[in-house]
């Protein structure tokens, strides 16, 4: 009978390294599969259509697909009025770029903005989503929410340290402490807000939006010049 023990003992002991080897080569299967397909891979060099001719985002249908793919907006708002369909946009709507879910992780954009005010002329930023607004077959304004969210100091803090960029005055600081004292002694949400003003060559305002525990999520507004 020990012998038999014995026996079986050699037979099942080889089944959780078989089971594992299987394991192995299935995952390096998938990954061999998704690698193929492009995942983790550079998105290719972009096509006329995916891109505008001078290299800025289109969002036609192609170009929002290569936009889903990289995550990357590049708008130039430098020359006004900024025609709606030399960009791929409808002349009177608003096209949203929802949030990307990627199982349990939410991608953020890569937004920069292109003023062709003073130096630097322009801004990058890590957004959530992005609204463009079109009226009249132009371009009437770029909402983005910033995907991080700070508390309130923080918020504030950043802000101001945008100021000189965009030619914010901030010197109603004070009124937006006693406007937070008040809501969180209230227990109600608060928003504060900077700009419009125009350095970087259009008009960009930030509005910080604050629950009542004190953590804000801020939504710039850029506004194409009208001439």
């Amino acid at each position: 009978m020990a012998e038999v023990t014995t026996t079986k003992r050699k037979v099942f002991g080889w089944i959780p390294s078989v089971i594992l080897a299987v394991g192995v080569i299935a995952v390096v299967a998938t990954a061999a599969t998704l690698l193929n397909s492009g995942l983790g891979q550079p998105a290719p060099p972009p096509t006329l259509g995916q891109v505008t001719d001078l290299n800025w985002s289109s969002f036609s249908d192609d170009g929002l697909a290569y936009i889903a793919r990289t995550r990357d907006v590049r708008i130039d708002l430098s020359n006004a009025p900024v025609d709606a369909a030399a960009l791929g946009l409808p002349a009177d709507d608003t096209v949203v770029l929802a949030p990307i879910d990627n199982l349990d992780v939410v991608l953020d954009y890569s937004l920069t903005i292109n003023g062709g005010g003073e130096s630097p002329g322009g801004d990058k930023f890590v957004v959530s989503s992005i609204e463009i607004e079109t009226a009249g077959g132009n371009v009437a304004h770029v909402r983005a929410p910033l995907s991080e969210q700070l508390n309130f100091r923080q918020t504030l803090s950043a802000l101001e340290a945008k100021a000189e960029l965009f030619g914010w005055d901030t010197s109603g600081e004070q009124q937006i402490f006693d406007t937070v004292d008040a809501a969180t002694r209230a227990g109600r949400p608060y928003s504060f807000a900077f700009g419009p003003a125009d350095r970087m060559g259009v008009p960009v305002a930030a509005t910080a939006s604050c629950d009542p525990s004190g953590y804000c999520v801020v939504e710039y507004d850029v506004t194409p010049r009208v001439r």
